[in-house]
């Protein structure tokens, strides 16, 4: 298992780095009218839509998911990361927890730009400002982080859209618990998944070091199978 080299082309790249400024730029306007943005109508339409009674089928997924895109979450995260320590994919670890340490950070700013209240209808505890949502940004950027460093590369394709599903399940369930506003939820997705690809990009050379020295250990060739502690050479 190694780490997936960044797309070849550079437009992935530069859409992440689109998507950051443009998620800010609607922190700045939110900002302008944190009770009223442009898009209201469409939030409150939407809130009215989706959520329920505080209990049933919808309400438990809803919980666990808020649970996962919590403490819970971030418990079963750092698990992997020493994992990853563990097998030696240090590389792989540095950035896994960049990614989603670089996503909290941003996540964190951005509320505190747009300092935008949530609906007033809310049916769980929290209490930071909404937009962007973080339960979505944390799992946009784990999901990322998962298709960087765990599926292999002729299954990409196949994972992009499952980690899709997840992360529309995860905003899903902060609107169903009306804990934050349609909007927040897509800002909070597009801020994960911009800032892990961004962080992709910039620790390429690191990962692609790794997935070398793993390939290389991985098929040694005749005249180095042999040659003491070369294994230890090359994942070090």
């Amino acid at each position: 298992m190694t780490p997936n080299a960044f797309p070849k082309s550079r437009f992935a790249l530069v859409l992440a780095i689109a998507v950051l400024l443009g998620v800010l730029g609607d922190a700045l306007w939110v900002r302008a009218d944190p009770k009223g943005p442009p898009w209201q109508g469409l939030d409150d339409w939407w809130n009215g839509l989706v959520g329920g009674p505080d209990d049933g089928l919808m309400w438990n997924l809803a919980t666990f998911l808020d649970h996962t895109g919590a403490e819970a979450g971030l418990v079963v995260f750092a698990i992997g990361a020493v994992a990853l320590m563990l097998v030696r994919r240090w590389r792989s670890a540095v950035y896994a927890c960049a990614a989603l340490a670089a996503t909290m950070l941003l996540t964190d700013v951005l509320k505190s730009v747009g300092e935008r209240p949530r609906p007033a209808d809310i049916m769980v505890d929290t209490g930071s400002w909404a937009f962007p949502s973080g339960h979505s940004s944390r799992m946009a950027a784990i999901v990322v982080v998962i298709g960087v460093l765990v599926i292999p590369a002729r299954r990409l394709k196949l994972w992009w859209p499952i980690a899709v599903l997840i992360t529309f399940a995860m905003m899903l369930a902060r609107n169903w618990q009306h804990a934050h506003w349609l909007t927040d939820t897509i800002a909070g997705a597009a801020t994960g998944w911009a800032v892990a690809f961004v962080l992709w990009w910039a620790l390429t050379p690191l990962l692609d070091r790794e997935r070398a020295l793993r390939e290389s250990v991985a098929v040694p060739s005749a005249s180095t199978a042999g040659a003491p502690g070369s294994g230890a050479e090359r994942l070090s």
